[in-house]
């Protein structure tokens, strides 16, 4: 009898092909990742990714999310970012979404799905260094809500705390795991406390 390869079962029982993305946990990525996705990260260009990776890390580290992380062009191929986000995995409770200069993606994912609360991490790039895509996010019409987090790194990690935040209302573990990832970084802060003296002195 033929074994099972890791991750295979998952991604039978939920249907997961390439379309889907590149599926993502604590144990791994692709087919030695484990569990269901929770939350998509998606962004307009593979060049995006090393920032967003610090959201997926921070989900499956931190957090212990499996993510799915998937790229999505409105701009160059509009009838398949369409096509994926509207045949998403049912486990997927929110979006988070990258993107720079005119950052049209996050604005149409909420368009696209009105049951699912979508994340905007506007990118630093381009003449206005991340500016346009800020304002871009923000300045949503009545109907159509997107959360904005800081431009670059910062809003990267921010939005994978808010998206396992989105997570924790259903989910107990999860809500225990935000509150340790708290402590921690109190206890950052009474660590630098304790060395204050020894650096002030030189």
């Amino acid at each position: 009898m033929q074994q099972e390869q890791p991750g295979e079962n998952v991604r039978a029982a939920l249907n997961l092909g390439h379309e889907h993305g590149v599926l993502v946990s604590t144990e791994g990525v692709g087919e030695a990742a484990r569990g269901e996705p929770k939350v998509l990260v998606t962004m307009g260009s593979d060049s995006d990714l090393p920032l967003m990776m610090k959201a997926v890390d921070i989900l499956r580290y931190e957090f212990g999310i499996p993510c799915l992380v998937q790229i999505n062009s409105v701009h160059r191929d509009l009838r398949a970012a369409v096509q994926h986000i509207e045949n998403l995995p049912a486990s997927i409770q929110v979006v988070i979404a990258c993107a720079g200069g005119a950052a049209h993606l996050p604005g149409n994912i909420a368009d696209l799905r009105a049951d699912l609360p979508v994340i905007g991490v506007p990118r630093d790039l381009g003449a206005l260094k991340g500016i346009d895509a800020l304002l871009s996010m923000v300045q949503m019409p009545e109907g159509a809500p997107v959360a904005v987090m800081a431009i670059g790194d910062a809003g990267a990690v921010n939005a994978g705390i808010h998206a396992a935040k989105e997570v924790a209302i259903g989910d107990p573990a999860i809500r225990e795991r935000l509150q340790a990832y708290a402590e921690k970084r109190k206890g950052k802060v009474r660590r630098q406390n304790e060395t204050l003296e020894e650096k002030i002195k030189g």
